[in-house]
């Protein structure tokens, strides 16, 4: 137990000398500072929440009123932002909040969580053509029980949702922290996906009433019908139909928003920011993102690759003589280091020395896919490395820590 206790001591020390947190970070102020919309995208676990709410807090010390809108943000965060948890309704961290924890902003910040259903409520009482239409879709027992399960709704409402925050006039910058990678596709592609339904006259000609009453393509005894049987009651497959015949009143509104969110998206207004941890699998997933966005127009401004270890990687190498120099510098201390004799003292010092050469090669080999990144990345994209921590912010002033890293100009490492 003493010698994990020592190990974590020494890993702390290390990792907070690393030569991180300084390549081209004034890029990250530059996007602050010229875009209303940061889009956060990277696998889960990376903690991407985390640094999209240190983006918000970035943005609030360089007086950017600012939202941070996430999609599901751990316990921890809603802790770290003060705040019991996070909801639909946008909550604010006020100015005297952050200097109670000693951290100086110029204006404070507000954060919500999407919230699916909510924002689909708002979305049909808006193209709704009356008050009584918008209650029939929202009462429809189809409505109750899949408005939130229906594939796509998540992501579909998440651009909803960045819409009207974008658009009410009342932020100067919107930071987005998307579902994970393995839906962030589908985030970024849910707006076109309901343009090529909603906007297609098959589709609305199948889902109108007249093709149900006139047709017998949707009977009981039907070949379609008996198909379906096999995967859903007729009953359920009624009701879907009814549904979406609600709906279809609503279908131009949702395609026109749609190409307004497209066009966001694409805009100069929206930057994706990129995250990864220092790893192969994520570093992959974000790869991946970003040959999906260049194809798709949409600028990619910053690589955020988190969790850098970044201790000299020469120690990996470390000559023989690392446990005499550890053993001298524990003698210098006194005999409270040394743990009671010179025996004790050296089986330290060679502990201290092959913590010390493991966590050199784990240096050599984030270092190495750093360099991989930035290859990777290209001139047009700035690639931000941010150092391993020994535990995820839990705390305004942690998040103000990582905030400062974030818009540190110190140059290249």
């Amino acid at each position: 137990m003493r010698f994990d206790e020592t190990a974590r001591g020494v890993y702390r020390v290390l990792a907070s000398q690393a030569d991180v947190g300084q390549t081209m970070a004034t890029s990250i102020a530059q996007l602050i500072d010229t875009q209303k919309v940061l889009l956060c995208v990277g696998a889960g676990g990376v903690g991407k929440t985390t640094l999209s709410a240190a983006l918000g807090v970035a943005a609030a010390k360089r007086g950017k009123r600012t939202l941070v809108l996430t999609v599901d943000p751990a316990r921890r965060l809603a802790n770290a932002l003060g705040l019991q948890t996070l909801g639909e309704h946008v909550q604010t961290i006020d100015m005297a909040t952050f200097a109670a924890q000693g951290c100086q902003v110029q204006v404070p910040l507000d954060a919500a969580m999407l919230d699916v259903k909510h924002t689909f409520d708002r979305v049909v009482q808006r193209y709704a053509k009356s008050p009584e239409s918008a209650r029939r879709i929202l009462e429809h027992p189809f409505y109750q029980q899949a408005s939130t399960a229906l594939a796509g709704s998540q992501e579909y409402m998440a651009t909803e949702r960045l819409y009207e925050c974008v658009t009410s006039g009342l932020y100067d910058l919107v930071v987005l922290d998307t579902p994970p990678a393995e839906h962030a596709l589908d985030f970024l592609d849910a707006p076109r996906r309901l343009i090529d339904l909603f906007d297609s006259q098959a589709f609305r000609r199948l889902i109108a009433p007249s093709t149900r009453l006139k047709s017998g393509l949707f009977k009981p005894s039907s070949m379609v019908m008996k198909g379906l049987s096999r995967f859903t009651s007729a009953e359920m497959f009624g009701n879907l139909l009814e549904f979406f015949g609600h709906l279809a009143e609503t279908f131009d509104g949702f395609v026109e928003r749609a190409r307004d969110v497209q066009a966001l998206l694409k805009g100069p207004d929206a930057a994706f920011v990129l995250v990864s941890a220092c790893d192969e699998v994520s570093t992959e997933q974000a790869r991946f993102l970003l040959e999906h966005l260049r194809a798709q127009e949409m600028k990619s401004s910053a690589w955020l690759v988190n969790r850098v270890l970044g201790c000299d990687p020469a120690l990996a190498s470390a000559s023989d003589d690392l446990e005499t120099k550890l053993l001298a510098s524990l003698r210098a201390v006194g005999p409270d280091a040394m743990g009671g004799d010179e025996r004790d003292g050296l089986t330290t010092a060679k502990h201290l020395a092959s913590l010390s050469r493991r966590l050199g090669k784990w240096a050599a080999h984030d270092a190495a896919l750093l360099e991989a990144v930035r290859h990777r990345a290209g001139s047009d994209l700035q690639v931000v490395a941010l150092p391993r921590r020994h535990d995820e912010p839990d705390s305004l002033r942690e998040l103000n820590a990582l905030a400062d890293l974030l818009l540190a100009d110190q140059g290249s490492p």
